[in-house]
């Protein structure tokens, strides 16, 4: 996949919170919206959608896939950040990662998070502001 595909694949992709204790209905977020949580989450200012999945070009086992995931929640719990559990996926279904919605994280942070676990992209957003994708490196 070249940088336009990829980039492409990005913005089509479906990002899924999951229902939980907050959020009581799966919200769908696609880059360029407009989203406002302030009716969910009032104290909530941004916020971002990663995952720990597959860092380009490897592609790892479900399993690793996972273990990954789970070392970044852990480690985001630690530091203090209250975040949901996602799933980003493909627009025709094909593809899906788990992924991770985090309350109040800087774009700053969110870099430092997506460099140390290998992505180059996640999803940032500020209430009443368009989501953006942000990459962490030029492609």
């Amino acid at each position: 996949m070249n940088n336009t595909e990829l980039t492409e694949a990005f913005l089509k992709t479906n990002y899924t919170i999951l229902p939980d204790d907050v959020f009581k209905e799966k919200v769908i977020l696609k880059i360029g919206e407009i989203v406002d949580f302030n009716s969910t989450i009032p104290d909530l200012k941004e916020w971002t959608f990663i995952t720990a999945w597959n860092p380009l070009p490897e592609i790892f086992s479900k399993e690793v896939n996972r273990k990954r995931n789970t070392d970044l929640m852990k480690e985001l719990k630690e530091n203090g950040f209250k975040l949901h559990l996602g799933i980003g996926t493909s627009e025709d279904g094909k593809w899906s990662e788990e992924s991770l919605f985090i309350e109040n994280i800087s774009t700053e942070k969110s870099l430092f998070y997506a460099k140390k676990y290998g992505q180059i992209a996640f999803v940032h957003g500020e209430n009443n502001h368009k989501l953006e994708l942000v990459f962490t490196e030029d492609l």
